[in-house]
């Protein structure tokens, strides 16, 4: 009974951590722009440090 259970709780720990494993995978290449939006006088970052 106790071999049961491990084998049930080993196989959900895997599919647990491949889907988050998965999901994180997911965020990688995502298509745009690395500007940020807005027009260019606005935007803050990126400046000099420290500030002059």
């Amino acid at each position: 009974m106790y071999s049961l259970k491990s084998s049930i709780m080993t196989r959900v720990m895997v599919v647990l951590m491949g889907g988050i494993f998965l999901l994180g995978l997911s965020a990688c290449g995502r298509p745009g722009s690395p500007k940020p939006p807005g027009p260019s006088e606005k935007v803050t970052y990126p400046q000099i440090y420290p500030p002059e």
